[in-house]
């Protein structure tokens, strides 16, 4: 056939290729997968403040309930709630009518006692001993009645034990009280205590001195104990110092009793309010900074992929602050080259090959560059999980769009 001698020279022309081509392909799969390109940032030393937010509860530095120490009816009632009383100030008054009558029974009593001591006094022999002793003895009990009987027509008007703030009345004109009823309940405002409970690995820190601040728990932004949790601008805290520590943790919930008193003045805080205290514990001196993005949750745990020998290592780390696009760690050394984007999807183990990431903010990374433009978290929860399960497979292949560089395998 004419066609035929073209088909040979084709047929050996692709054969020849073939063998060409075959020690390059066999050299290829020898040298195993090749490194994954990936974008990193250096860990930098930064020391940050070390803070710790907890929710509080305030309680007036001093509260009582006012009682009545006499029987009888109220006949005048001074105060409300409210208001604002001194020391010693009348709050009621009880009829003192029937401990008025007492009194001169008592004194006329011990009138007649005195009489008697000094006649037998001044008989001299006449009188005996025995008889002198016992005159004695009821003009020392008739200073006592009188002495009883006044106290009791005083406590018929109700005084002030300190100065403070009415927080309730209780009686009426008119309402019959027997000693121990109720009348007000008066607390000291001018100072207010704030009780936290501080878990036990702060107990070398906690100290009495230590800074506190204290706001309303809406002033706050995030969670109590969250990272990057703060005070919002504007929101009228008060500086304040613990002042008292106490020595004994408790063994059902691992915490020790923290109580700081200060001057409420020019603030909205009140005894009662659910409140929120910033502890201020000097600086984290192993803290670096990173991008963000590099963090990430995975097993209870936060972490990062560092570069070493070319290859991707899992690094569990501490997260204790966020700042602008960056992110607070403890666990890490500085200088660590940490990768920035789909860190949650690279397996342990992986070769990479890294390159200075870009499209950073100043402040942050190699050179003090950040990540910039990445979400809080990217891959976090499940993706750990998914990437681990690709360990020891060629970089980019047979993974979901989006683990490489725009969605592909590098």
């Amino acid at each position: 056939m004419p066609l035929a001698p073209a088909r040979v020279v084709l047929l050996a022309a692709v054969l020849a290729a073939a063998c060409t081509n075959a020690p390059v392909d066999a050299g290829k799969a020898a040298a195993g997968p090749q490194p994954r390109a990936v974008e990193v940032a250096e860990a930098r030393a930064a020391p940050h403040p070390r803070i710790l937010t907890l929710s509080g509860t305030l309680a007036a530095l001093e509260k009582v309930q006012v009682a009545a120490r006499v029987e009888g009816p109220i006949t005048e009632v001074k105060v409300d709630l409210g208001d604002r009383v001194t020391r010693e100030q009348e709050l009621a008054a009880i009829r003192p009518i029937d401990y008025r009558a007492r009194v001169s029974e008592v004194e006329a009593s011990l009138a007649q006692a005195e009489l008697d001591v000094k006649r037998l006094e001044s008989l001299g022999g006449v009188a005996t001993q025995e008889e002198l002793e016992k005159a004695r003895t009821r003009l020392a009990g008739a200073r006592a009645q009188r002495s009883q009987a006044s106290r009791q027509l005083g406590d018929t008007t109700v005084r002030a034990p300190f100065a403070g703030a009415i927080a309730a009345r209780h009686v009426a004109p008119g309402t019959y009280v027997k000693p121990g009823t109720p009348l007000f309940d008066l607390v000291a405002d001018d100072k207010l205590r704030l009780t936290v409970e501080v878990p036990e690995r702060y107990a070398a820190l906690v100290q009495v001195g230590t800074p506190a601040t204290i706001t309303l728990k809406d002033s706050l932004v995030g969670e109590p104990g969250e990272a990057g949790a703060k005070i919002a601008e504007g929101a009228g805290a008060v500086q304040a110092a613990v002042t008292r520590v106490s020595p004994v943790v408790s063994p059902t919930t691992r915490t020790f009793t923290v109580e700081a008193v200060f001057s409420p003045a020019g603030s909205v805080l009140r005894p009662g309010m659910f409140t929120v205290a910033t502890l201020s514990l000097g600086h984290e001196a192993g803290s670096v900074r990173v991008p963000r993005a590099a963090v990430f949750h995975v097993l209870g745990r936060d972490r990062v992929m560092r570069v070493e020998g070319g290859v991707a290592v899992a690094h569990d780390v501490d997260l204790i602050a966020e700042d602008g696009g960056d992110a607070i760690v403890l666990g890490l050394e500085p200088g660590s080259q940490v990768i920035v984007r789909g860190a949650a999807l690279i397996a342990p183990g992986t070769p990479v090959a890294p390159s200075a990431a870009k499209d950073m903010p100043p402040g942050t990374g190699p050179e003090g560059q950040g990540a910039k433009g990445m979400p809080a978290g990217t891959g976090e929860n499940g993706a750990e999980t998914k990437a681990a399960g690709a360990a020891g497979a060629p970089a980019g292949k047979d993974m979901p769009g989006g683990a490489g560089e725009k969605g592909k395998a590098p």
